[in-house]
């Protein structure tokens, strides 16, 4: 696995696994499964339900606290209080002393007061780094003049067809990561059967959606594929050892329609 430096000092697997709208067995066993796979950082969400499922897979697998990454994002907007109360709910849901990253879901009005207690849990040591998600250039640029503790990366939609450029410039100066959530978007709009796709797969022997990861990974974004499939559970790890050539970065870069596929930021 590769790992980036965070602006905070932070190592953090540049591939994780998403678990988004996986609850019960599925999620325990698809966990499972990735962490035995080798991935080691675990994307959840409040929002998702599956705390306690994530817990029983974290345990079952005996690997050290330390080699894990593990985080989740406050999903609704809570005053300063509650939020503290949620972060605690957290840990106690996954059974962790603490997050190595904890992020506001999107953009609420209180989302300084949620950060402001997310800034507490940092300095407690209960979250070893602080970010965001879904939150655009403007509302991130106002955001970030108000907060102490700058965020350490921007989880949004970003794939092939949103490629989200003028953020990534904006991010880049102040030392922030972009981590995609929908690399495959989902697979909607036969992303996966693309032509060029298909012919780059064919080039590199690897499969489109090895493609898609290492184009990403080429522009430094941070990925979380999910998938409770086993196979390409293992195929999304294997983007490190080959690189696209120049003019196909180009190829696949002219395929940005610059438009929000699930509406988040229009």
């Amino acid at each position: 696995m590769e790992y980036k430096l965070l602006n905070n000092g932070i190592k953090i697997p540049v591939l994780g696994f998403g678990t988004a709208r996986m609850q019960g067995e599925e999620c325990y066993k698809s966990v499972s499964e990735a962490l035995e796979c080798g991935y080691r950082l675990i994307d959840t969400a409040q929002m998702y339900e599956n705390h306690k499922d994530i817990a029983r897979a974290l345990q079952a697998s005996q690997i050290p606290r330390e080699e894990l990454f593990v985080m989740s994002k406050i999903s609704h907007n809570f005053n300063f209080l509650q939020t503290k109360e949620q972060i605690y709910r957290i840990l106690e849901e996954l059974s962790l002393e603490y997050l190595d990253l904890l992020l506001i879901h999107e953009p609420y009005s209180n989302s300084l007061e949620i950060y402001e207690a997310m800034q507490e849990a940092y300095e407690s040591k209960l979250v070893k780094s602080l970010g965001v998600s879904n939150f655009n250039e403007k509302f991130l640029f106002k955001f970030m003049q108000k907060v102490a503790i700058k965020p350490v990366l921007n989880q949004c939609e970003t794939h092939l067809l949103y490629q989200q450029k003028s953020l990534r410039i904006m991010l880049l100066k102040h030392d922030i990561f972009l981590q995609s959530w929908s690399p495959f978007i989902a697979n909607q709009n036969g992303i996966l059967k693309h032509p060029l796709l298909n012919d780059l797969a064919k080039k590199y022997s690897k499969t489109p959606a090895q493609i898609i990861l290492n184009f990403f990974y080429r522009l430094g974004i941070l990925l979380i594929p999910k998938s409770s499939n086993l196979q390409r559970m293992k195929e999304n790890l294997e983007i490190f050892d080959f690189g696209l050539e120049d003019g196909d970065l180009q190829k696949l870069k002219n395929l940005d329609t610059g438009k929000s596929f699930f509406g988040w930021y229009e």
